[in-house]
């Protein structure tokens, strides 16, 4: 019996509730149709007749109005409108008649229809006399005739609609009464029910609810992480044998709490140990850009410690705008998305300056959603160190070409001119086969010196005001007849009212050349080729972008390609140097600009470069 006592409680006491809920419930119901009926009579007893009254005042007011303009104007369609409101008249006048509810309501009626008779006859009486008399006496037995019968009329129309008026006021008055009762007995059960109710509650509270509460706070605690929450036992019903289960959950719980907080600890001195022994440094911040993880190799590199650097702002402690932007441009988009994943920086360690690329990359969820942005660090000193070396050098060997190379071209020119001598066919053929094959080398060392300056600030940019728009215009001529002939459509989306740019207008017309030329070079032949040329304007930059539907450049070399003498493995001989694209960044770059690269394979690249506002 024991163990069914706090059902037995709750069972008894919700019966009663229900009863009284019932019973109030019952009494409400009874209180709101006498009143709903007391409404319905006011509605269906005058709220007609008030509405047929009304509209029998409008009616024979506009008829009056027709008349007035018959007696003024010979068109027909004063008497059509007589009629119409004729009609309306008496159709109001028959649900009036059909909804006698006061008294006096019928002798209202009887009179104005009697009135109303008259009123219509003498209408065809009145257009019979402006017909055949004339106006003047048209308007004489109208003001002696037909006005008065008119107001008389509309006062009946008033007086049917004070009678109603009245009595809804009446029923109003006696439906006020009922509510008024109703209210006060409604009240008076509620009061009974919310008494016993609160009496029961109490009851409820101190036998069974406050070991419930006590319960809610325990698992609050438990859901905290304090797993030594113990419950008192007392007497063997089912909230004693709930305390019971309760002590037995959380003493395995805790249990278990230790033996996992061994196992995270085991796993993340494993983390830790393989981060740190990376060479690469490493930086993690999550969507606040909080650092949440520096390696030792990122510490050495920006002078920073962990343990002070943690859970702080990404700018409080490394003061890097540059990396600051891609890492904030990265945490809000795909990495499909069009921004520049890399960057390459120099820093002061130890004294000497070391080279880093930087890989930035999203850490997203299973879902896709983007919690935050892992920096990846590539010391490549070693390399730039070697690239100098491979520049100094090709830049030596270029100049050492040019001299010997113009003096085979000039020798060349010579023997085909014949000026030592008449050569046959055969002979001549050759000549020119090392004419164009010196000219093509004449051009590769005249990039290779280009670029060589270029690198070492020699070369002068002619920087001034340029609207973008007639520098890609420039760039565009020599490929008319070549897009022709390869059917590609070219669609330039630049507006006309963008603002200037600051640039060399020859050398980004270059760059427009070499980045459309590259495009042309790799459309497919077995689909419609088309090159997309766009420009906007973003904060204090103009970023300039050419697409193309080509074959793609996959991502391993969408950072290589912009170094020298790289070009993206191909199953064709498209040609060319592998200088175009360097170059291409060495004068953006002393533009105060940037050049990168989105693609897929299949699906073609677009190139991004940006430019100082004019």
């Amino acid at each position: 019996m024991k163990n069914r006592s706090v059902k037995f409680k709750i069972l008894s006491v919700l019966i009663l509730i229900f009863i009284l809920l019932s019973a109030n419930s019952i009494w409400s119901i009874i209180n709101f149709n006498r009143l709903s009926d007391s409404i319905e009579n006011i509605m269906q007893s005058n709220y007609r007749s008030i509405e047929a009254a009304q509209s029998m005042t409008v009616a024979i007011e506009r008829q009056d109005s027709a008349e007035l303009a018959q007696m003024f104007s010979d068109k027909d369609t004063t008497s059509n409108s007589f009629r119409e409101n004729e009609v309306e008249f008496l159709r109001n006048l028959s649900r009036a008649e059909d909804n006698i509810t006061e008294e006096g309501e019928e002798e209202i009626l009887k009179r104005i229809n009697s009135l109303y008779i008259d009123y219509v006859d003498k209408y065809s009486v009145l257009v019979e006399i402006q017909n055949s008399e004339g106006s003047n006496a048209a308007k004489e037995y109208y003001y002696n005739e037909i006005l008065p019968l008119f107001e008389e009329t509309k006062e009946e129309t008033r007086k049917l609609l004070a009678l109603n008026q009245q009595g809804m006021i009446t029923r109003k008055d006696r439906a006020h009464d009922i509510s008024t009762s109703a209210t006060f007995s409604t009240m008076l059960i509620s009061l009974l029910t919310i008494i016993i109710g609160v009496v029961l509650s109490i009851y409820l509270t101190k036998k069974i609810v406050k070991p419930i509460r006590n319960l809610i706070d325990k698992i609050k605690k438990i859901a905290e992480g304090d797993y030594k929450q113990q419950l008192d036992i007392s007497g063997n019903d089912e909230i004693a044998r709930l305390a019971k289960e309760f002590n037995t959950m959380t003493q395995k719980l805790r249990s278990y709490e230790l033996l996992n907080i061994k196992k995270l600890m085991e796993e993340k001195q494993k983390a830790d140990a393989i981060v740190e022994s990376i060479s690469d440094g490493i930086i993690v911040t999550n969507d606040e850009h909080k650092l949440l993880l520096v390696n030792r190799a990122a510490e050495k590199a920006f002078n920073i410690r962990e343990r002070e650097a943690l859970n702080k702002h990404f700018l409080e402690v490394i003061n890097r705008e540059d990396i600051f932007k891609i890492i904030e441009k990265t945490k809000d988009k795909k990495p499909t998305d069009e921004y520049k994943k890399y960057l390459d920086i120099s820093l002061s360690v130890e004294d000497k300056t070391e080279h880093y690329r930087l890989n930035i990359r999203p850490i997203t969820t299973k879902e896709g959603e983007n919690i935050g942005v892992v920096t990846l660090m590539q010391n490549i000193t070693k390399l730039k160190e070697v690239d100098q070396i491979k520049s100094d050098f090709v830049s030596t060997v270029s100049h050492e070409f040019r001299t010997p190379l113009t003096s085979i071209i000039m020798g060349v020119g010579l023997l085909l001119d014949e000026v030592p001598g008449p050569i046959n066919e055969e002979q001549k053929e050759l000549v020119e086969a090392i004419e164009e094959d010196s000219e093509r080398l004449k051009k590769l060392v005249s990039d290779l010196l280009d670029l060589s300056r270029m690198e070492s600030g020699k070369i002068k940019m002619d920087i001034e005001r340029n609207n973008i728009r007639d520098i890609l215009n420039n760039a565009v001529k020599p490929f008319k007849r070549q897009l022709e002939e390869k059917d590609v459509d070219l669609e330039i989306k630049i507006r006309d009212n963008l603002s200037n740019v600051k640039a060399d207008f020859n050398k980004i017309s270059w760059v427009f050349t070499n980045l459309i030329g590259n495009a042309l070079r790799y459309l497919p032949d077995e689909k419609e080729g088309k090159i997309i040329i766009d420009a906007k304007e973003t904060a204090n930059k103009m970023l300039v972008s050419v697409a193309d539907n080509g074959k793609g450049i996959s991502e391993e070399y969408q950072q290589k390609i912009f170094e020298k003498f790289i070009q993206a493995k191909d199953n064709d001989n498209k040609g060319g140097t592998g200088l175009g694209l360097a170059i291409s960044k060495e004068i953006i770059n002393a533009h105060g600009g940037e050049i990168w690269v989105n693609s897929k394979i299949g699906e073609g690249s677009t190139f991004y470069f940006t430019l100082n506002l004019g």
